[in-house]
């Protein structure tokens, strides 16, 4: 922690019961470690606020310093603290007050594009939540036209390489603990976070202290996951007032000596990466490349935009490889490929045998959002269940910001009874021990750890053609991205797979090559280790 406690006020901020959880102690030091770095040296009165079920946390931004909230907010408890950074100059006596809104339980963040204000965004949402499956096939054939004729001709304006100056060369400070920048949306369930917590975890194995940013509004029921403890984590909320983005990256440099930054999936952290570079060249730069984004560009647009300042693009699958080398020119020597294979399947073992008359069960695994399309996999479940009659079950287990669609579109394809929802903490392997089939309706992905578990358990899998998932899944199993088809697809592949046990092992065997063949390439982990030794020099 960057402050001393002068009165822990009952928070449980001082290794003690409080009325705060654990949670909630995680997000108030991580706004404490914020205030104290632009602030150096002075005192803080705070106010903690508990806000209702679905409310985002206010850690750092301009609500922090008005004396006033909200009536649904709860003021549970008040702390003071020192910071314990050295100010240049002595700080004023004064106690500045804050006002820390720790929001509210089950807050996870992707919120839907669709929730916007305004005319617009009203016929969008009700265009969208009224008819889920057409409106993603009117967005399909969007998706069809960027991907054909719109990304070939996409041009990105690079920004100028730096110039190396004298500065480089100079040598890290010792009385500085050596760092490492990591840039996340959030910290919560997501294929991306769960690799950027393994590199946290790789960069405190090797020595460096990890200073972590999200980006992302979100409840961050992550944050006390211990891959983060020891970390200094700052959940960031915007805007940040005035001139406290300066002071805080200038707070960074001048109390950690900053020998690298990946960013994992933070827009915030890659605009200022070019800043990082000019200030001090020596730092070392690299992105983690999930996902290709044919409609906006996504991540991978802006990554080819600031390539002249990222030193090594870590891409995940063959498929982004090829689009940077090959379509967008980023030297090959600057782009390395390493799957994420063994980060989540490792410890996993087959299932036994089903259990006699246990109906044929169907899962679908992760996050509740636009990209999965929960949506459409419930419209399947609903058509395979009136092609195949009631000797069939269905599983959805995840949580985010389409979990009450999710809900109510059960009822409203008369799948009651028929669907069982889970969510986290609920293990994922205890989902796939009762699954014989996971079906993956995504309308994009790089290469899911999804797949790789349900390989590891003897589940067979049935996926949209998208990504690098052809590098996973058999080839008997790869499914049309658009809705209609999608579903008319599953259906027929589903009932073969029902009536043929043979067929159903056949899948599994070839992802099990598939897996085979992609692990002769670097892993993800093995490869970033050594990239983090080389930066202790």
């Amino acid at each position: 922690m960057l402050f001393e406690i002068v009165d822990g006020g009952g928070s449980g901020l001082a290794d003690g019961e409080g009325v705060l959880s654990q949670r909630e102690v995680g997000l108030l030091i991580g706004a404490l470690n914020y205030h104290s770095l632009v602030q150096p040296g002075r005192e803080f009165k705070a106010v903690v606020l508990r806000a209702p079920e679905g409310e985002f946390p206010s850690l750092t931004g301009e609500a922090c310093h008005f004396l006033e909230w909200k009536a649904d907010r709860t003021a549970v408890c008040s702390v003071a603290v020192r910071s314990t950074v050295a100010a240049d100059v002595p700080g004023k006596a004064t106690v500045v007050p804050l006002v820390i809104d720790l929001g509210g339980e089950r807050s996870e963040g992707g919120t839907s594009f669709y929730d916007r204000a305004g005319l617009k965004g009203k016929v969008f949402k009700h265009a969208r939540f009224g008819a889920p499956v057409v409106f993603d096939a009117l967005r399909q054939q969007l998706t069809d036209v960027y991907e054909k004729r719109v990304v070939p001709k996409r041009l990105a304006q690079p920004i100028a390489a730096p110039r190396v100056m004298a500065a480089a060369t100079e040598a890290p400070d010792p009385a500085r603990p050596q760092a490492i920048i990591f840039g996340l949306h959030w910290l919560e369930m997501g294929g991306a976070e769960r690799w950027a917590l393994e590199s946290i975890a790789l960069a405190k194995e090797a020595g460096f202290l990890p200073i972590v940013l999200t980006d992302k509004d979100s409840s961050h029921p992550w944050i006390g996951r211990p891959e983060l403890a020891g970390a200094l984590v700052l959940p960031l909320t915007f805007p940040l007032p005035p001139g406290e983005e300066a002071d805080l990256l200038l707070a960074l440099l001048s109390e950690f000596s900053i020998r690298g930054i990946h960013v994992h999936h933070n827009g915030w952290l890659y605009h200022r990466l070019a800043w990082f570079k000019a200030m001090d060249p020596s730092i070392r730069v690299v992105d983690t490349l999930h996902i290709l984004e044919w409609r906006t560009g996504g991540f991978v647009e802006v990554s080819v935009k600031l390539s002249n300042v990222i030193d090594v693009h870590h891409v995940i699958s063959p498929q982004l490889r090829d689009y940077l080398t090959l379509r967008r020119d980023v030297p090959k020597s600057r782009v390395a490929l390493a799957p994420l294979y063994g980060l989540s399947d490792e410890s996993l073992t087959p299932a036994g045998d089903a259990g006699p008359g246990r109906p044929f069960t169907i899962s679908f695994i992760g996050r509740l959002s636009q990209q999965k399309r929960p949506y459409l996999f419930l419209r399947y479940a609903a058509a395979l269940k009136k092609a195949a009659g009631n000797n069939v079950k269905f599983i959805v287990h995840g949580d985010g910001a389409l979990s009450d669609e999710t809900a109510s579109l059960v009822g409203r394809y008369g799948l009651d009874g028929s669907v069982e929802l889970r969510r986290p903490p609920r293990p994922v392997d205890d989902t796939l021990a009762d699954s014989d089939l996971l079906v993956i309706s995504s309308d994009n992905e790089g290469l899911t750890l999804t797949t790789f578990e349900a390989t590891a358990m003897n589940v067979a899998v049935l996926s949209t053609d998208v990504g690098s998932q052809a590098s996973l899944v058999s080839g008997k199993a790869l499914l049309p991205r658009q809705p209609f088809a999608f579903v008319a697809e599953a259906v027929r592949l589903t009932q073969s797979v029902m009536s043929s046990e043979v067929l159903r092992k056949e899948i599994i065997a070839e992802q099990q090559e598939k897996i085979t063949a992609l692990k002769e390439l670097p892993d993800a982990r093995g490869w970033t280790k050594a990239l983090y030794e080389g930066w202790k020099a």
